[in-house]
């Protein structure tokens, strides 16, 4: 059976010139299948579509060296790569 995570809503984003406003929903409910770890995926800041990303072997090889170096007391079950943004859709807004 698919796992499924709760994503909620990203903090507003702070850049050195002006501060993007996050415009999703406080919380949503969203679905991901998580197949293989470790796994990538981007999330839309504006309507929360996600999408997987391609990863290597040497980024499954880099985010599993990584996972190893948890803090004493805690164990790894699963090692996901999360990048946030806009989609295209978002970007280019509705259809003229």
């Amino acid at each position: 059976m698919p796992k499924s995570r709760r994503a909620a809503a990203p903090a507003p984003r702070r850049t050195r010139a002006k501060q993007v406003p996050d415009t999703a929903p406080v919380e949503r409910v969203v679905r991901v299948e998580l197949g293989e770890d470790p796994h990538a995926h981007i999330v839309c800041r504006n309507c929360g579509r996600i999408q997987g990303i391609e990863l290597t072997e040497l980024d499954r090889h880099t985010l599993t060296e990584i996972a190893r170096r948890h803090p004493d007391g805690w164990s790894v079950d699963g090692i996901a790569f999360s990048a946030t943004g806009a989609c295209r859709r978002c970007r280019e807004g509705p259809p003229s």
